[in-house]
């Protein structure tokens, strides 16, 4: 083999130490990992604290302090398994009596919205499924939540044309898929015009529109679940439930990852290295 060849498959070489080396390490999507947030939808439902508890990990929790009607949090990665999901009052003692809770069985590969929906009377913590699959080519996905207790039903309509299904109070519609790209949305009320919601869709994205009453008014707020088929979380892994979290035990699903990739940075300069070296050590071409 010439010298001349021997050199030019130097980068091949390298790419394939490197593919082999890290496949198995890298930390898994989005889609294969599990993911929830959480969203304080009641309207009339003061501020609160959620505390989100494993019932495999006793000494695993995070809470959030002081949440108000329309916060959403980032997605948190966590391990498979049971949770419950507790809101009291904000300020109230961690150990009192939630004024709700629920349950919340984490399967491998979801990502879920556990939200306090409906009026303080009536107050619920849904269990929302969030499709972060990915869209075909070209189009969005988009599903509507109503915290809009005045509005009654709502629909969404681009171009006259509905877009999703009715949304009752306190309830989310299913996904529907959108062309993606800029769009003018109409939310309509049941009696009531309709407001104006101008957004742009990104091919592959899934969203959430939030139709909240604030100042009493109908506001549309658009929240992005994934992005090519990645949830899309609010900073980092041990912040995606807000900088206002205060977490105790160790996420061993997060600590993981950190460690994988520390691993692969390690790999991918070793075999840098290596590529390195073997080129050097090849005989130099004579001059002629």
């Amino acid at each position: 083999m010439s010298t001349t060849l021997r050199r030019s498959l130097v980068p091949l070489l390298v790419a394939g130490v490197l593919m082999a080396l890290t496949a198995g390490l890298l930390p898994a999507s989005a889609a294969t990992g599990t993911y929830l947030r959480l969203a304080h939808l009641s309207p009339d439902t003061p501020n609160v604290d959620v505390t989100v508890t494993s019932f495999g990990r006793p000494d695993w929790s995070v809470r959030l302090g002081g949440v108000g009607y329309g916060d959403v949090s980032g997605y948190q990665r966590i391990e498979p398994g049971t949770y419950t999901i507790a809101m009291r009052p904000a300020g109230a003692d961690p150990a009192s009596a939630p004024v709700i809770s629920a349950t919340l069985d984490a399967g491998e590969g979801n990502a879920y919205t556990v939200a306090g929906l409906g009026k303080f009377d009536g107050l619920a913590l849904r269990v929302l499924n969030d499709d972060i699959s990915l869209p075909p080519s070209g189009q969005a996905r988009m599903r509507v939540v109503n915290a809009a207790p005045n509005a009654g039903n709502l629909t969404i309509d681009r171009a006259g044309q509905p877009v999703t299904g009715q949304a009752v109070f306190g309830g989310a519609t299913d996904y529907a898929l959108v062309p993606s790209g800029a769009s003018a949305f109409q939310v309509s009320p049941i009696g009531a015009g309709p407001t104006e919601l101008s957004v742009t869709l990104d091919p592959g994205g899934v969203y959430t529109v939030l139709v909240l009453e604030r100042e009493g008014r109908l506001v549309a707020e658009v929240k992005a679940d994934a992005k090519g088929a990645e949830v899309v979380p609010a900073g980092g892994v041990e912040t995606g439930f807000g900088g206002t979290a205060d977490a105790t035990g160790t996420d061993s699903a997060d600590t993981e990852g950190s460690g994988v990739e520390v691993v692969a940075l390690g790999l991918l300069l070793a075999a840098c290295a290596a590529g390195g070296l073997f080129a050097a050590a090849l005989p130099r071409r004579r001059r002629a």
